[in-house]
């Protein structure tokens, strides 16, 4: 291989053909791992490859799939939602490279207007305790109630796809990646839900959706109403439910974040979680969630990087959330996610480190900003200057 790259290089010497935006070498690297990194991975691999040459080859088989792969050394790179509990591997860096809000989305035609759910009603539909749209609690949530929403300030960017440049609306952070929240509004709301039963779609495989997620309802709802989640997350979603699943007509599994966002598609009176990209993808409605303030926050980039400003960075590059704590602003499902990278201790080829390296940085810097209509945060701030840190250890 570098033999041929040398032999190729002396080529376009002698022809005349200077591609001075061609890297030195051309190679590739292949990673597996979480389906909530897919569509800005699919999207922005691309972009990578014309920019430099190289190819990313990437599965997506869950976040617990790209760790087992990663500890197995079986690829150069992972992508998880979730941090290791057990079998860390001797040779490991946490890269957090973006964030993401995970999205409730749900199938109900007649609704012609987004639905508000508290953290407690998230907590008992997908509990197994409300299963139908029309419940006194989602009632609650919807009728004759005063909703808060906060409004961010954005600005314009130029960035460039596909070889042209095109404009896209990004939100205005300040040094610390959190947004700037113009004002809230408000309105009283009075939305007509339908008796249709819940279905509710879960993931089936190993998933730092799921994980973050149960972290999420076990967080927000620990205190008073602490019996509605009290398992600790999984990132296997039956193990952290209250309920047996086996003993509930309407829970379907699925395998991944596209079979779950494609089976709520199918079923009216279906739900299910996942990364916003799956329910735009599919025209799927989201929920807005209520937040420590009261807020009902739609799921978005703002509301996320608002969310995670009130979380602790550790020293490995994770991020420990704050699910308690009031934040005006904040999407309270967020996460962030983590390129699994191998540190000089392991000893890697220098080539693919090297691509591994700008892959990890083009995901940090380049990525988000490219693609923001799919709802991926780009890190700034303390996280952005950890995320770096991280990535200059990928030797």
């Amino acid at each position: 291989m570098k033999f041929y790259n040398k032999m190729a290089v002396v080529v376009l010497a002698t022809s005349g053909l200077v591609l001075s935006s061609s890297p030195a070498f051309a190679g590739q690297i292949n990673g597996s791992g979480a389906t909530f990194a897919q569509p800005l991975i699919d999207v922005c691999k691309v972009e990578f490859t014309k920019d430099t040459g190289h190819t990313i080859n990437y599965t997506a088989g869950g976040s617990g799939k790209g760790r087992t792969d990663f500890t197995n050394n079986l690829v150069d790179f992972a992508a998880s939602d979730a941090v290791y509990t057990s079998g860390f591997p001797a040779n490991l860096e946490y890269a957090p490279v973006y964030a993401a809000p995970i999205a409730i989305f749900y199938n109900l035609p007649t609704v012609k207007e987004p639905i508000n759910l508290t953290a407690a009603t998230v907590a008992q539909i997908f509990g197994g305790q409300i299963t139908k749209w029309n419940d006194p609690q989602i009632i609650s949530d919807n009728q004759k109630r005063t909703i808060k929403t906060p409004v961010y300030k954005t600005k314009q960017e130029v960035v460039t796809v596909g070889g042209k440049k095109v404009t896209k609306t990004v939100p205005v952070l300040d040094k610390n990646g959190k947004p700037t929240v113009l004002r809230t509004t408000s309105k009283t709301v009075d939305i007509a839900l339908p008796s249709t039963p819940i279905t509710v779609y879960y993931r089936t495989d190993s998933s730092g959706t799921s994980e973050q997620f149960g972290k999420y309802l076990q967080g927000t709802n620990a205190g008073a109403n602490a019996d509605l989640w009290p398992k600790t997350a999984s990132g296997t979603f039956a193990n952290s439910t209250p309920i047996n699943l086996a003993t509930v007509f309407n829970f379907q599994g699925a395998s991944g974040s596209a079979l779950v966002a494609q089976g709520v598609k199918d079923k009216i009176g279906g739900v299910g979680y996942g990364e916003l990209s799956w329910a735009t993808d599919n025209k799927l409605a989201v929920a807005n969630i209520v937040n420590q303030a009261g807020e009902a926050v739609a799921p978005s980039s703002a509301g996320t990087s608002a969310f995670l400003g009130g979380g602790t960075i550790q020293a490995n590059g994770s991020l420990v959330a704050d699910y308690k704590k009031v934040i005006t602003g904040a999407y309270s499902i967020g996460t962030a996610s983590y390129g699994l990278v191998y540190p000089e201790a392991a000893k890697k080829n220098a080539e693919t480190q090297k691509i591994v390296a700008a892959w990890h940085t083009y995901l940090l810097e380049q990525c988000p900003k490219k693609f923001p209509e799919k709802g991926y945060v780009a890190l700034t701030g303390p996280l952005y200057d950890k995320a770096k840190e991280q990535i200059a250890k990928i030797k």
